[in-house]
Parts: C-alpha cells; structure tokens; sequence
C-alpha cells in the first residue's frame, strides 16, 4: 500500500525556505521604510529652507526664534511662509533650528545614513539622537 502526502523532511525543507524568504523581505522591507522616511526628512527640511529664504528676502534676516517648535512661520508684517512646518515622520526625532538672525542650521537624523555631523556639535534631533543631515546658509 502507497501512502500519498509529504515527508517530515519535505515539509521541514519547505518550511525552512519559506522562513528565510520571510526574513529576509521583512529586512528589505524595515530598510525601505527608514530610506522612506530619509527621503521625507531631506524634502521637509528643502521645504523650510525655501521658506526661510523667502522670509528673509522680506525681512531682510532669518528669524531667530525656534521656528520649529512653533509650527508656522511668520513674518514681522503678518505675512505667512509657511502655515504648518513640517515634523520628522518618526516621533521620537525632531528637526533641530538655530539661527542668529544672518545664517541658519537646519538639521536632522537620518535613519540609514549616519556620517554626517550637525553644527553646533552635539545638537540634539529627540531623546539621544543626534543630528546627521544638515542644511545652512550661508553653505
């Protein structure tokens, strides 16, 4: 009598492959994601140089409060820049500003490139996280 079905050893073979394809598209997939959110990270920050730039053009300086935790940017006569800046798409990390009125810093952290150094040294974009993707003017 002829048993049809699967070997132990066939299904344990099958499993085996299906778990390593697993891992491994669960890898590529976290890395997609923190590549993801890099790439919104860098088009925020160019969002708030541009407003930036044209605030000082009618301000004739970069403002020098923490426009980041204001959430809008205003100028003097009431003109608006931009409404709503834009937060880093991760909670715990933050955008880091600092400006003294004639140059500005712009600064946060990336997730899968992790070379880079902010100025000041040190500067903190959320809990222990340091920046490592800057942008300034004057370059």
């Amino acid at each position: 009598m002829k048993h049809k079905g699967f070997t132990l050893l066939e299904l344990l073979v099958t499993i085996s492959i299906i778990g390593i394809l697993i891992a491994v598209g669960a890898t590529n997939f976290r890395v997609a994601n923190q590549k993801a959110r890099d790439g919104r990270r860098q088009a925020d920050l160019e969002q708030i140089r541009a407003a930036l730039e044209l605030y000082r053009s009618d301000e004739t300086g970069y403002p020098i409060s923490d426009i980041i935790n204001d959430q809008e940017i205003i100028g003097s006569t009431g003109n608006i820049y931009m409404e709503t800046v834009p937060t880093d798409p991760k909670s715990d990390f933050t955008y880091y500003y600092t400006s003294d009125g004639v140059t500005y810093t712009l600064c946060a952290s990336l997730e899968v490139t992790t070379t880079g150094v902010c100025e000041p040294a040190g500067a903190s974009c959320g809990t222990d996280v340091s920046c490592n993707y800057q942008l300034q003017n004057p370059k």
